[in-house]
């Protein structure tokens, strides 16, 4: 595929398929953090799909507040805005991590290589190659004002070229061997996000399509969740995605996030 470094409100517009996602796109060459800018937009009533993407951001995160490490040119950052219905809103963390591992299974020759750390981590052969993260505004009566979708993927970025993370994350180009159109990638991402989305706000659930990606489901492990650390064997996962930790003594914990390490 033609490499395509571009990125702007019109190459990433002209790309696009989908009639929610990105059907308005705000793009910003340099920013604090695209979920600020989707935040702000959303807040400010931006309409379902708006797309804040940058190619650099000052202050990116992940979860629990993690830095993103991502050098200017070479990825993908970029955060949704999306007004789910509340039961909706409970999927959008799978939703999200399915799109992006469905696409990459498409790209990758060893499609098995793709797995979900869970909740929200994309790897390939084990090495993170994006992440995921939702932060929701909640409405009136409980409802979800609206929910923001922050997406980072390791599109044409050396991880190798960076200590602190090079034995732990991957990126499309290294996968493939070559430089990949972010571009194109990023349409077929929301292609495949609008898909996913539709379904689950007509009631349906793609907790079956996600759960057999998870690489934690089946092992010991230790979670750390809510300031607390706990440990043993992660059993599975329950409809909206939280996961089912069994204990020594066999009682069963259910965990709605956390951080997750594998124990021997």
């Amino acid at each position: 595929m033609p490499y395509d470094n571009s990125l702007s409100s019109e190459t990433v517009r002209s790309a696009l398929r989908t009639s929610i996602m990105g059907n308005r796109v705000d793009f910003f060459q340099n920013t604090t953090s695209t979920m600020d800018q989707a935040r702000q937009a959303a807040m400010e009533g931006a309409p379902e799909g708006t797309l804040a993407l940058a190619e650099e951001q000052s202050r990116g995160r992940g979860r629990f507040e993690r830095v993103w490490v991502s050098p200017p040119g070479v990825n993908i950052l970029a955060s949704l805005v999306l007004r789910p219905s509340v039961q909706a809103s409970s999927q959008l963390s799978m939703m999200a991590s399915l799109a992006l591992a469905n696409v990459l299974r498409k790209l990758i020759p060893a499609a098995s290589a793709v797995s979900i750390k869970w909740p929200n981590d994309v790897l390939v052969g084990g090495r993170k190659i994006g992440g995921i993260l939702i932060e929701s505004s909640v409405g009136e009566e409980g409802s979800v004002g609206f929910s923001i979708v922050g997406m980072g993927v390791n599109v044409n970025f050396d991880p190798t070229d960076h200590p602190e993370i090079r034995d732990i994350a991957t990126s499309l180009r290294l996968e493939l061997g070559q430089p990949y159109s972010r571009v194109d990638l990023l349409a077929a991402i929301l292609d495949e996000m609008e898909s996913l989305y539709a379904h689950i706000n007509e009631g349906g659930s793609v907790r079956d399509q996600w759960a057999p990606l998870l690489e934690t489901v089946g092992r010991r492990i230790q979670v750390t969740s809510g300031g607390a650390v706990y440990e043993g064997f992660a059993q599975g996962v329950d409809d909206e995605g939280s996961l089912l930790l069994r204990h020594d003594d066999g009682s069963i914990q259910t965990l709605p996030a956390g951080e997750v390490s594998l124990r021997l």
